[in-house]
């Protein structure tokens, strides 16, 4: 079944606008990112009543607010330290915002660095792990977090990761054309310490490869443009024809995920 045609769907998407009216993360209409994330969650499984989805690295966003209102229990995993719709200067506001998510929507928040201190769920107490644009953020290895991944989550319970690709097919170009593939400069250069930018880009191997050396079995990968509809490089486009040109690039590249400007991996716990 589509997400969009679930029994709370329209209730789903009228209770998240209501809560982030007039804030920076109020899309109208809903992300296609967010769509196509709990698709991948009910594909897998995982999007029903009595599920446990954690979310790591959330932010602050309106995909945990239209997940918790589809059925499963949520929990935000961050340390809210800035990026992902809680900039150091909206903090306070952003931070009353996820109140009203624990108090209006049954949200909980672990407010740790998940990359330095274990998890704090119990062994096989989790159905579900997701984490969207969060990995490329990191600036320290991964392995315990995986290890972590693997011991809270259920035998055959699923982690969803998406990251942007290193190599997509707009940085194969222009990269020939001298052009820098990464973040602007600016962000890196003026953005007081610690940097919290793009750090490592992976390519669909090297997520592959992460899941594999921990013990986990790739069962999907996926490739879409949605980074690419608001493309830096692009920007001199008009909007409408930036949008237009990653909608119709992506009904072809998405049979070649190595190509596409986001990455999207399934891996499963072995039962």
């Amino acid at each position: 079944m589509k997400v969009t045609d679930h029994p709370q769907w329209v209730k789903a998407v009228a209770d998240t606008r209501t809560l982030f009216k007039g804030s920076a993360t109020d899309p109208t209409p809903v992300h296609l990112r967010d769509i196509f994330y709990l698709q991948l969650l009910a594909d897998h499984g995982e999007l029903a009543p009595g599920k446990h989805v954690i979310d790591l690295g959330a932010g602050l966003c309106w995909f945990d607010t239209l997940l918790r209102r589809l059925g499963p229990e949520v929990t935000l995993v961050d340390d809210y330290g800035g990026g992902g719709g809680v900039d150091k200067e909206r903090r306070e506001s952003a931070l009353r915002t996820l109140e009203r998510m624990d108090r209006e929507f049954g949200i909980k928040v672990a407010e740790i660095d998940f990359l330095k201190h274990p998890l704090p769920f119990a062994d096989g107490s989790v159905d579900a792990i997701t984490c969207f644009h969060s990995l490329e953020h990191w600036h320290d290895s991964p392995k315990a977090l995986f290890a972590e991944m693997l011991r809270v989550l259920r035998p055959g319970g699923h982690a969803i990761f998406a990251t942007p690709n290193a190599v997509n097919i707009r940085k194969r170009v222009t990269v020939l054309l001298g052009r820098n593939n990464w973040s602007p400069l600016q962000e890196y250069f003026y953005e007081p310490p610690p940097f919290r930018g793009h750090v490592r880009e992976p390519v669909l191997r090297d997520l592959h490869q992460m899941f594999e050396w921990s013990g986990f079995k790739v069962v999907a990968s996926h490739g879409r443009n949605f980074i690419g509809r608001e493309s830096h490089v692009l920007s001199f486009l008009p909007r409408p024809i930036r949008h237009a040109l990653a909608d119709g690039t992506q009904s072809i590249l998405q049979f070649f995920p190595t190509l596409c400007s986001d990455l999207h991996v399934v891996a499963q716990k072995p039962a």
